[in-house]
């Protein structure tokens, strides 16, 4: 058997259908691709350099996680929150967020708190060589210990992120958003469980308030969905570049 047909390097284990799902949540939750977004097949696959069948199954999975949504003739589009959604999830999140910090309290350790702290401390900057965020809810999830919770938490966060982009650039909230956070890592550190839950809950209801207002105003003076083909000309793409 010739060698020549065979691939050069390491077989590759991830998929090019999970590549296109992972980079494109990504754009998502950063908001480089907004709410509303026409998500073109022929566009896409011709960025990533394949076919059109490995996008399509990335847009399914997508569309399966709530992210996208995909109509006949019209094809997918990053999923159009309504305000209702915004509501329901951000009232569920407050309940839970609650739970995690009292549980959180309760459960912490010397490291947990360390963790809590670095998610702090680190938020935004350059960690392992490339540009990722700790998040405190995450860290505080972890610290909660409590798997159930977490899978229920995770399973409401992508529309939260969808949200979440479209309010990112609110003036002064990334350092209101800090301070809560300290609040709930003095009460965590402290052991006391009411005064995490009633901190963590306090902090989700201005997150509320201002995914609302972002929401509200995004939904005034937002522009019709934009044409296929302006997010992602010129964008560098990870895969192409990797092979």
């Amino acid at each position: 058997m010739s060698t020549d047909r065979l691939p050069k390097g390491p077989p590759q284990l991830v998929s090019i259908a999970t590549q296109i799902e992972a980079h494109l949540e990504r754009l998502i939750f950063e908001g480089e691709i907004g709410s509303g977004q026409r998500l073109s097949e022929p566009e896409i696959a011709a960025w990533f350099r394949t076919s059109r069948s490995p996008v399509r199954e990335a847009l399914r999975r997508l569309e399966a996680s709530g992210l996208v949504t995909i109509e006949p003739r019209r094809g997918a589009s990053v999923k159009v929150p309504s305000r209702t959604d915004v509501e329901d999830m951000l009232a569920i999140r407050e309940a839970l967020e609650g739970m995690a910090a009292r549980l959180a309290a309760e459960r912490a350790d010397v490291e947990d708190v360390k963790l809590l702290r670095n998610a702090l401390n680190e938020r935004g900057k350059d960690i392992q060589g490339r540009r990722e965020r700790i998040d405190f809810h995450e860290a505080l999830l972890r610290t909660a210990r409590n798997e159930r919770l977490q899978d229920i938490v995770r399973g409401s966060m992508n529309l939260f992120r969808i949200i979440r982009a479209i309010s990112a650039r609110a003036e002064g909230r990334a350092t209101h958003s800090a301070e809560e956070h300290l609040a709930i890592l003095r009460a965590v550190e402290d052991h006391d469980p009411t005064a995490a839950e009633e901190a963590a809950r306090k902090h989700i209801r201005k997150v509320r308030a201002n995914l609302l207002n972002a929401f509200d105003a995004h939904s005034r003076t937002s522009s019709p969905v934009a044409p296929a083909g302006l997010t992602l000309v010129g964008r560098r793409n990870p895969i192409a570049a990797s092979r």
